[in-house]
Parts: structure tokens; sequence; C-alpha cells
């Protein structure tokens, strides 16, 4: 594994300051624990469907795209929302999906996945063969909000895939336990939610994605919910598991990350795009939130 590799490897497996929102599966049922183990023990690379390149990795949908499968699929099916939103609805459970939402279906549960009409999605993921023995003892669907710090691990399954390199499978294998155990850890969690209300939590999201170079203030993100800012300060804390200023620092870094993805803007632009007239500041918070600094994300 390059040096790159193992940053990137550290990256998906450190701890970060937020407490992500994990809608666990099943109308709440949380699996059991030993069998959950059982079925972490046969995942595998062999697994990981790659018949086509369509089946694993980022790719771009149009506006107004729909996968519709009442019957569900044959298989476990993961996706990392990169950027736009989407929604999912499967049975009575009804969720919208921003970017850094991970999205886990499992094999037979019928799903709709649709994007916005007004702009299209980016999805990063891949397909698992399902395991009859074993798949039984998960639910249905499986979602978790604000998951960057699992960005990586799918990077690194793209990368890994079509690899001929020594001990592709055992490294693929990791990567898997990596990123499911994160989601099964979350889930068992089982946070409320905090006080604000999901509408008020999207409002304040879209705002901020908006206004993101104008530097958002704390107080501006208490009118968008209707707040005093001195209690929108406390409630927001509850709800995103960090203070205000940290939230917006992190949903700039998370957007200079995405322009970064794309070949045709430098650091120092993507910078001055978010606001930013100070590099060092920029590079200094990027590294914080990321583990790496712009240059090298850039060139990863």
């Amino acid at each position: 594994m390059t040096s790159m590799g193992r940053t990137m490897l550290r990256l998906a497996t450190r701890h970060t300051t937020a407490v992500p929102r994990a809608h666990p599966p099943g109308a709440g049922r949380l699996p059991d624990e030993d069998a959950v183990r059982r079925w972490l023990g046969r995942i595998g690379a062999e697994r990981v469907v790659t018949r086509a390149p369509a089946l694993y990795g980022p790719r771009t949908l149009a506006s107004g795209w729909r996968l519709d499968h009442p019957r569900g699929l044959p298989e476990h099916l993961v996706h990392f929302v990169v950027s736009g939103t989407c929604a999912v609805s499967a049975g009575r459970e009804q969720h919208r999906l921003t970017a850094g939402s991970v999205l886990w279906t499992r094999p037979g549960a019928p799903f709709l996945l649709r994007g916005a009409d007004d702009r299209p999605t980016v999805l990063h993921g891949f397909r698992l063969t399902g395991d009859p023995d074993g798949d039984a003892c998960l639910g249905p669907l499986l979602y978790v909000e604000d998951a960057w710090d699992l960005r990586s691990t799918f990077d690194l399954l793209a990368a890994e895939l079509p690899s001929t390199l020594p001990h592709r499978d055992e490294h693929i294998r990791g990567l898997l336990l990596v990123l499911f155990t994160a989601l099964l850890r979350r889930a068992g969690r089982r946070p409320n939610g905090g006080p604000l209300s999901s509408s008020a939590r999207h409002a304040i999201e879209d705002y901020v994605d908006t206004t993101i170079a104008e530097r958002p203030r704390v107080s501006d993100l208490a009118r968008v919910a209707g707040l005093s800012p001195d209690y929108f300060t406390r409630v927001f804390r509850r709800t995103f598991g960090m203070p205000p200023r940290e939230w917006i620092v992190r949903r700039r870094i998370q957007r200079a990350a995405l322009l970064l993805d794309q070949a045709d803007r430098s650091v120092a632009q993507v910078a001055a795009a978010l606001g930013y007239t100070d590099s060092f500041l920029f590079s200094r918070q990027f590294k914080a939130v990321m583990g790496v600094a712009p240059q090298n994300y850039r060139s990863r």
C-alpha cells in the first residue's frame, strides 16, 4: 500500500468530533450482536459485485433520476451521497439524504430511491452479494447522516477493486470491515435526533450550502431556525454534536473537498471560492477536518 493509501486508511478509521445521526435498521430494531458478528465474519472481496464498472465507484446521475425496486435487489446496495440530495422510501420509512449521507439496503428489501428534480446527484458506492443464511439478522434499511469520515473508505475500495497488487483480497476485506462496523456501531447509538426538528435542520443545511462563501454567522442560522441566538446555540449542539461555528467550518471544508475532486480548480481557487482570504487558515482547517492537507488530498 502507498503512503497516501495508509494515510487515507487512517482517516477512514479515525474518530471525529461529530456525532453522526444514524437511523437503525428495521424501524429501530437493532440486530443481534452475535448474529452480526457472524455476518461480518463472512464478508470478503469475493462478495463485491464488479461485473461492470458502473456497479462500483462514483457516478453522476441526472436530475430527477429514480431507482425503483418494489421487490428489492438480490444484493446489498451501499451508497455514499457525494453531492446533491436524494430521497429514499422503504415501506413506511421515508428519508431525505443530503451530501455526506450513507444508505445501506439489504437484499430483498423493497425501496424507491430518487434524486432531486433541480440538480444532479453524485453517488459513490458498490454492491455486495447476498448471504441468505446471515442477512436475516439485518434490518431492511440503514442510513447515516454526516458520515464524511467514511468517504475515504469508499475511495480506497474503488481504487483497490481493480487492483492486481499482492494481498488485494485481504485489503478489501479490511476496508469492508471498517465500513460496515462503523455503520452498525452508529446505528447502535440510538440517538434521539436532538431538539431541532427535521425541517429546521434541513432549512439550516440548505441556507449554509447556498451562502457558504459569504461565511454565514451563528445569528444567521438562529434566524433561519426562528430561535434566539443563545437558545439556538444550546439546542444546535445537542442536535449536531458540536457548536455551530465548528459545524459551519466542517460544512465549508466538506464543500472544499467536493470542489477539489474537480480537476479544473486549483487549491487557491477553491479557497477563494469559499470566501477564504488566508490560504494558511484554509489549509489548517482543511487538515483538521479531513486529516490531510488540501494539496495532498488533491493529489491522492
